[in-house]
């Protein structure tokens, strides 16, 4: 059941606000993907002979970290494992690399890699894990990160990731893993909610703008842009949980109430942060949908009293027809 309260919130909504990643674009084949190669591309040049075997990242572990409410970037979840793996072998520890990996990600936090950082200078010694940090020169830059410059030439390509950063590609020349996005949501589910809140729909996304328009390209300028933040363009004290992106985006569409759609514990953390500072109701709707563990995501919204889960984002087309049709009774 929907329940009266929330179908009121979804009546009394003047904006809605989208998460990307996991809602209108599923990206286990692309995102998922770049964080795999890019460990791997790191861990071999970075480890020679005696650490290039990089044990399976699978999707469940980056699930792990996704829902610490700390790792709303896949470049910091790559720097994580990389990070754990490099300091593996200077640590007292019977447990194999994967059982290991899912140890630090069950360590994380909402701090996001300064809690892996923490946990792992607790096992280590710090100076040697300075001294890899110091190797990865993370969380600098592309161009200046060797790790951030591998993963967005994976996942841009040459051609996108010359017109993001404005410099030449050095590690990858191959197909772009964004290629690899499959979009989810139906360009009947956008021009519906869009036609009920009168146009006030935007996009809050980890993405670049670049990375947002060529996935999104057939719904795109639908959503409005003037009112869109997308949070690789932006300081990275903006990023996800903190509430900046909401703030910008309902304060441009001059909403004091608004639906916010999401897959993550760091989108929700993000919304109740928003409410407390603008003094907004926001309801969120969590998303399980292009989860790998679509029950153990469930799990995580019920525990954070997340009260209305829906399978996939095109499911707010009946919620709306369900809050159209209590409101005309």
């Amino acid at each position: 059941m929907i329940g009266t309260r929330n179908i009121r919130l979804l009546n009394s909504a003047e904006c809605a606000l989208f998460d990307i990643d996991g809602v209108l674009v599923n990206v286990r084949k692309s995102y998922y993907l770049a964080i795999k190669k890019s460990a791997e591309f790191i861990m071999k040049s970075m480890g020679g002979k005696k650490l290039h075997t990089l044990p399976q990242v699978t999707d469940t572990l980056i699930l792990k970290f996704k829902q610490t409410g700390g790792f709303n970037n896949e470049i910091d979840i790559t720097y994580a494992i990389i990070l754990a793996l490099m300091s593996m072998p200077y640590i007292d520890w019977t447990s194999n690399k994967k059982d290991f990996l899912f140890t630090v990600a069950q360590n994380a936090n909402e701090t996001g890699i300064s809690s892996v950082e923490d946990y792992l200078s607790s096992l280590s010694t710090l100076s040697r894990i300075k001294k890899i940090k110091q190797d990865l020169v993370y969380p600098a830059p592309v161009g200046k990160s060797p790790l951030a410059t591998v993963f967005d030439e994976l996942f841009y390509g040459p051609t996108l990731f010359r017109m993001q950063h404005d410099i030449e590609p050095r590690y990858y020349h191959g197909k772009p893993l964004i290629d690899n996005d499959e979009i989810v949501i139906r360009k009947e589910t956008v021009n519906l909610i869009s036609e009920k809140l009168q146009g006030s729909i935007a996009l809050i996304s980890g993405r670049s703008k670049l990375a947002a328009q060529y996935s999104l390209e057939p719904i795109f300028d639908m959503f409005d842009q003037n009112a869109s933040v997308f949070l690789e363009d932006e300081s990275r004290k903006h990023w996800k949980p903190d509430p900046y992106s909401i703030i910008k985006a309902m304060t441009s569409l001059g909403a004091k109430t608004s639906l916010y759609v999401g897959d993550s514990v760091e989108d929700l953390y993000m919304t109740r942060k928003a409410e407390k500072e603008m003094d907004v109701k926001i309801l969120f709707i969590g998303v399980y949908g292009c989860s790998v563990q679509p029950q153990d995501t469930i799990r995580k919204f019920r525990e954070n009293n997340v009260a209305l889960i829906i399978e996939n984002v095109n499911c707010l087309s009946e919620l709306i027809k369900i809050g159209t049709d209590h409101h005309s009774q």
